[in-house]
């Protein structure tokens, strides 16, 4: 159980996109601590981001390697002068992870999140396709709710009317047209419910829609 929560760290070689790939791999995981990424150009891309990230950047491999201990550390220049550098001044218990070895670690995982990404898409998008198909039918709905509404309505102010004119044998007539129109008022109560449930589909749509451009 210890050993599965154990956070390992490890060490990138390289500022360049090799570096910066692998940087974004471990960066927000949290069984992966980024110790530093070390290269000597200060303005190298994977340095920036590092230090955006808080991660050390220090310039000197050799006094890196001394400096932070780690369970790992990728070379990501592709360099066999620095890999040769690495493998001779590494800490005791630290592996050493050649580009060959990071660019198949990044190929594996880069091929699984592409995967993922397209069975969520598929998924998202069936969603997607049932809200919208969904929110069309409740707008029918709405459409012939609200023509139901305005005939009890109407109905109801005709029942008063002639209930008026009945006078006292009109009475009985006159609480008929009473509850038409309470009815038609809770029909438009209902219809306005109905009406923001359907504005919630709409906008869960959009955000869908959203999210599955962000899959691509």
């Amino acid at each position: 159980m210890a050993n599965e929560d154990k956070v390992l760290s490890v060490g990138i070689v390289g500022g360049g996109r090799g570096g910066l790939e692998m940087l974004k791999i471990f960066a927000d995981s949290d069984k992966v601590r980024v110790a530093f990424l070390v290269d000597r150009d200060p303005q190298a891309i994977a340095v920036t981001s590092a230090k955006e990230r808080n991660i050390e950047t220090p310039d000197d491999l050799v006094a890196a390697m001394q400096q932070y201990r780690t369970d790992f550390i990728i070379e990501a220049t592709g360099s066999a002068k620095v890999l040769e550098l690495l493998r001779q001044n590494h800490r005791e218990g630290t592996e050493i992870l050649s580009s060959q070895a990071a660019l198949m670690f990044y190929t594996v995982v880069h091929e699984g999140r592409r995967k993922l990404n397209s069975d969520i898409f598929g998924k998202i998008s069936h969603i997607g396709e049932e809200i919208v198909g969904s929110t069309a039918s409740v707008k029918k709905a709405l459409a012939a709710i609200t023509q139901v509404a305005f005939n009890l309505e109407m109905l109801s102010i005709n029942a008063a009317i002639e209930a008026a004119r009945a006078g006292v044998h009109g009475r009985s007539f006159a609480v008929v047209a009473e509850e038409v129109k309470t009815t038609a008022g809770q029909a438009k109560s209902l219809l306005a419910s109905i009406e923001a449930v359907n504005n919630n589909n709409v906008v869960m749509s959009e955000e869908l829609e959203e999210l599955l451009n962000q899959l691509h």
